[in-house]
């Protein structure tokens, strides 16, 4: 029998389609106005979103709380969420459906200060405090062109206007947090089933926007997740399961593998090629 579906799943008629042929790693930019709900992303869904944060700050804190945040950014992020200020990083992490990355400006660059990820898409956010844009991406796969655009990015998303960008996935799992201690094991428990695949895979959106905060020397990067059954997303358009297929053919080697998604792919081809 089916295990249910779990109840944080975004319907798939509201899920972003940013599948682009061919694929490419790129910013994809887009001008956004610095004001909530337009910044953030708030729905019905956000209880249920803040349940599983709660669970994931009480087993992980370690790696939810990481670095030491500026009083003034938390309490801005405060009044963002909820109009209410507050300077206490959990009390902040829970007024929000996002997760969210401090960042400070030093020596013409910024650095990562504080990270309350909750839900990281195969990273763990320890890994990633006091480093800069360049070093972040550094093990992206076919990362030129995101190096290229860094200065100019970085000038323009964290120090002038807020923008908003999508990251698309393929996931074996809908949960939130996919840590990369669990990824893995959750591809190989896919494949390792001979049925279908498709039906059992999910559509992972990062919507990612940005705030620039100059008055602080400070920028914040926020990350909203939304997940659904990939059978359900590709259904929405006739065109869809085609555009996916030629979308995944034209990824390199190294972005496939970058995205745990090698073994996967023959199988996940053939079964999209049948639904065109």
């Amino acid at each position: 029998m089916m295990a249910a579906l779990p109840d944080w799943l975004t319907p798939a008629a509201r899920m972003p389609w940013p599948v682009q042929v061919p694929f490419r790693m790129r910013p994809n930019l887009e001008r956004l106005e610095a004001e909530s709900p337009a910044l953030l992303l708030r729905d019905e869904l956000f209880d249920v979103y803040q349940r599983e944060r709660s669970k994931v700050i009480a087993a992980h804190p370690e790696r939810v709380g990481v670095g030491v945040a500026d009083s003034r950014v938390l309490a801005a992020l405060g009044a963002l969420g909820t109009g209410i200020e507050t300077a206490h990083e959990a009390r902040v992490s829970l007024t929000l459906q996002e997760d969210f990355v401090i960042l400070k400006h030093d020596a013409g660059t910024l650095r990562t200060e504080y990270l309350s990820v909750c839900f990281p898409s195969r990273w763990d956010p320890r890994e990633k405090l006091g480093l800069d844009f360049m070093a972040i991406h550094q093990p992206v796969a076919d990362n030129q062109m995101l190096q290229a655009a860094g200065p100019s990015l970085m000038a323009m998303a964290f120090m002038k206007q807020a923008m908003l960008r999508h990251v698309w996935l393929i996931v074996p799992n809908p949960a939130l947090d996919q840590h990369p201690d669990n990824n893995v094991a959750w591809w190989r428990e896919a494949l390792a089933d001979s049925s279908p695949l498709l039906p059992r895979l999910y559509f992972r959106i990062e919507r990612q926007t940005t705030w620039p905060l100059p008055q602080f020397g400070r920028a914040v990067f926020f990350i909203r997740l939304l997940v659904s059954p990939l059978l359900n997303v590709v259904r929405v358009t006739p065109t869809r399961a085609a555009e996916l297929a030629a979308s995944l053919r034209s990824m390199s080697p190294a972005v496939v593998a970058y995205r745990g998604m090698s073994d996967a792919l023959p199988r996940l081809l053939t079964e999209l090629d049948g639904l065109s």
